[in-house]
């Protein structure tokens, strides 16, 4: 008779235990599912508009020296901030590039941008093709815009 008792208790206790490992498996996948929301990054995507050469004034020149290339932008009256990238590929078609920044001082903007490297002494690239600008405009508004401009040869 004891050995029954002992039998049943032990039966008892698998059954108990079973059962909380299927309610505890069922709570996980549900709570699981809830928060099955594609993980986000943190990082808050920006829509960014174009806006033609046209209507900020851009214009692109290659120095007479052709080491260096003006950007120029005449209508800054509503532009609160300006990033740039220049890409452009020098001698054997290596592709090179600049970015920057560009302070909003007065009325309009000329910034030279140098087509190599320097720091004590200058580096001109040589044999420069396919210059090309982006230019990321902020407006006063807060809305992000898109410039792009290719120099033509």
């Amino acid at each position: 008779m004891n050995k029954i008792l002992k039998d049943k208790k032990i039966l008892v206790g698998i059954a108990v235990v079973v059962l909380a490992v299927i309610i505890a498996g069922g709570f996980f996948v549900l709570s699981a599912n809830k928060n099955n929301k594609p993980a986000s990054s943190g990082i808050e995507e920006e829509q960014v508009l174009a806006l033609s050469p046209e209507e900020i004034g851009l214009s692109l020149t290659l120095g007479e020296d052709g080491q260096r290339v003006i950007m120029e932008i005449s209508k800054v009256e509503d532009i609160k901030s300006l990033e740039y990238q220049l890409s452009y590929n020098s001698k054997d078609d290596i592709p090179r590039g600049v970015i920057g920044t560009v302070d909003i001082k007065g009325s309009s903007i000329k910034k030279e941008i140098v087509l190599g490297t320097c720091s004590d002494v200058c580096h001109y690239d040589e044999e420069i093709s396919n210059i090309k600008i982006i230019i990321k405009v902020i407006k006063t508004d807060g809305k992000a815009y898109q410039v792009e401009k290719t120099l033509e040869e």
